[in-house]
């Protein structure tokens, strides 16, 4: 007599073995291919070889095995395979009659669940087993010594499967239609940070300087997929001249999922216990989804064509903007929101009494979440961070300008704080002309986030020289010697050994020649540049560079370079100037510094002349007569 606790009908297993053989026998065959064909393959190449190092060549087959590893354990190749999987064993769900002559057999649907559950997850473990095993033969036999990385990519693979696979059978629990698995998956797998992203593109077109998007935190983990793509990768050693890689991370990550996958696995069992097997063709199954789906449509679907529509209508800074958002927002959210019904009714019968009040109800709540953020009742237009919780602050511009003393991070709140209360001003000059400079603040707070801000303030002839705009502040700013010193030769206090360099010279037929820098050259024109900056000498080739009057005719085309080696070669901010023309990450211990310099740099004409780079100031052409050259 069979067990009334029983959790596993073998007949119902083999039934899915032998009905959805083609899906293991495409799952098998990707894994033999990416494990056993491809390091075959790898090995090849060393045959090749006879000038490669005994230290390289061992790093060069421990980095193909992990390369390999990587992608047999793509997180968008295992969701594929966890969909197809959970689609195949619970197909029965998503047409009537197969669905209530499933649950007419003398079998409960504990039975029912669990069989099909171990069965759609067996579909992506046992092939994965094989190809590891697979790999192992393969790997011994063309002399790779690195089983550890096999082992490791198969538990990481039978992790990140069982994770997937789990939360895409909580999905399915959701729908009555099979082919609305897919759909729902990838939503629901990308969920936060899409909501989050939308919100981010809505705010950044009605607020004030906000970013078009937020950066990523610790709530990504919501989006699974999404996480795992970016924490589950490969980790790379950049210290050797040669590639190495040290390993996989992401271990912890892939265990705290599987964990938690298994909770809702558990949920997955419990909504199928009080499934309605009537739900069967329906878009949602259960009743209660059915206004959050509705809602969520009318939310997502209003604010992103909203945001597409009025950007492809080029609607302008200020009020207008709003109003144009908003409006459409509305419209959008009503396409939506009866659009939602009607797949949800499978007709066209959705504007009734009931169903016109719900959506009044969500406009008024969507419409004012618009107002809220247009009158900045969450106060994101103007948040600026305390003082004592900035690790450094930058104003990125042509130059990215800041550090993180205390008083450079005063002055960037300073212009921060006058642009903000000049928003109407800035707004409708934005909108008026096209004389305009774009900045972005940008705060590395202690804590590890960062919060950022990006504006159009006025850049109109003549307001360089008006000591109050915040145009002359930021380009003042720039100009502070210590401030071009760090965005040459790095933002830290460091030795800096210059190797060589170069100096680019226009001979008549308007070509660049190259006149090479030997060390000892390099650094006489090091210290000139510094002597330069020191005496306030590049003042106006910074200060210039903000002006649309005079900057052309001022600064030298011919770039200067130095290439030196550095003590700790740390940038300004995470990615260094905003322009690389100032500053170049050349290797792990090099930068190469880009100089523009004008006849004021009178140490470096001085040196230039000396070292034989140039006979005189004839041989420097300005960017005006460059391009008027050019014009001839």
């Amino acid at each position: 007599m069979r067990s009334k606790t029983s959790c596993f009908n073998k007949t119902i297993f083999f039934k899915n073995i032998t009905h959805f053989w083609p899906i293991w026998m495409l799952i098998l065959a990707w894994n033999l291919f990416v494990l056993p064909f491809m390091i075959y393959n790898s090995s090849q190449q060393y045959k090749l070889m006879n000038d490669i190092g005994k230290e390289e060549l061992e790093q060069s087959m421990s980095n193909d095995i992990l390369s390999l590893v990587a992608v047999y354990i793509n997180p968008v190749v295992l969701f594929i395979f966890s969909v197809v999987a959970v689609m195949a064993v619970f197909s029965y769900l998503y047409q009537a009659r197969s669905a209530n002559t499933i649950h007419a057999l003398p079998v409960t649907r504990k039975e029912l669940f669990f069989t099909n559950y171990i069965s759609g997850l067996l579909f992506l473990i046992v092939p994965e087993i094989i190809g590891f095993l697979m790999g192992i033969l393969v790997s011994a036999f063309c002399g790779y010594a690195y089983m550890n990385h096999l082992l490791a990519g198969l538990l990481f693979a039978c992790g990140i499967s069982t994770a997937l696979y789990s939360f895409n059978v909580f999905i399915a629990m959701f729908t009555g239609q099979l082919f609305a698995v897919p759909i729902f998956a990838v939503i629901i797998h990308f969920l936060y940070v899409g909501a989050k992203t939308l919100v981010a593109m809505v705010m950044s077109m009605i607020s004030y300087g906000l970013p078009m998007s937020f950066p990523g935190g610790k709530l990504d983990v919501l989006s699974p997929l999404f996480y795992l793509l970016r924490h589950v990768r490969l980790e790379y050693d950049h210290t050797k001249d040669y590639a190495v890689i040290i390993g996989i991370q992401g271990k912890e990550t892939v265990t705290v999922y599987v964990l938690v996958s298994l909770v809702f696995a558990v949920a997955a069992y419990l909504i199928y216990r009080i499934r309605n097997m009537e739900s069967a063709g329906s878009l949602v199954s259960i009743a209660w989804i059915c206004p959050i789906f509705r809602w969520g449509a009318s939310f997502c679907g209003g604010a992103l064509f909203s945001a597409i529509f009025c950007s492809i209508m080029g609607f302008s800074a200020g009020i207008s903007v709003f109003i144009a958002v908003l409006v459409s927002a509305v419209f959008f959210g009503i396409v939506f929101f009866f659009g939602a019904q009607m797949f949800l009714e499978k007709g066209f019968r959705v504007f009734t009494k009931k169903r016109i009040a719900e959506c009044g109800i969500f406009l008024v709540i969507f419409a004012g979440l618009y107002v809220s953020i247009e009158v900045d009742l969450f106060g994101q237009e103007r948040k600026i961070p305390d003082v004592s919780q900035v690790d450094r602050a930058y104003i990125d511009a042509y130059d990215s300008i800041g550090g993180s003393d205390e008083e450079m991070i005063g002055q960037v709140m300073d212009i921060h704080r006058q642009v903000i209360d000049s928003k109407r001003e800035f707004e409708r000059h934005e909108a008026q002309s096209w004389q305009n400079l774009y900045i972005t603040v940008r705060y590395y707070m202690k804590n590890g986030s960062t919060i950022t801000r990006s504006y159009a303030i006025p850049a109109d002839d003549g307001m360089l020289e008006d000591n109050d705009t915040v145009l002359h502040r930021v380009a003042q700013l720039a100009a502070v010697p210590d401030n071009y010193r760090r965005l040459l030769f790095g933002e830290k206090d460091q030795e800096i050994e210059p190797i060589g360099g170069w100096i680019e010279l226009y001979n008549d037929q308007e070509a660049a020649d190259q006149k090479e820098f030997s060390k000892e050259d390099a650094e006489y024109v090091y210290r000139a540049v510094l002597a330069d900056i020191e005496e306030g000498n590049f003042k106006d080739v910074i200060m210039n560079r903000y002006s649309s009057d005079n900057s052309d005719s001022q600064a030298y085309d011919n770039t200067l370079v130095l290439e030196c080696l550095s003590e700790n070669n740390e940038t300004n901010g995470d990615a260094g100037p905003m322009y690389s023309y100032a500053y170049e990450k050349a290797s792990a211990a090099s930068i190469n510094a880009y100089i523009r310099f004008d006849a004021n740099c009178h140490h470096v004409l001085d040196t230039l002349k000396e070292i034989g780079a140039i006979q005189g100031e004839e041989d420097l052409i300005t960017v005006q007569e460059r391009s008027e050259q050019s014009d001839e």
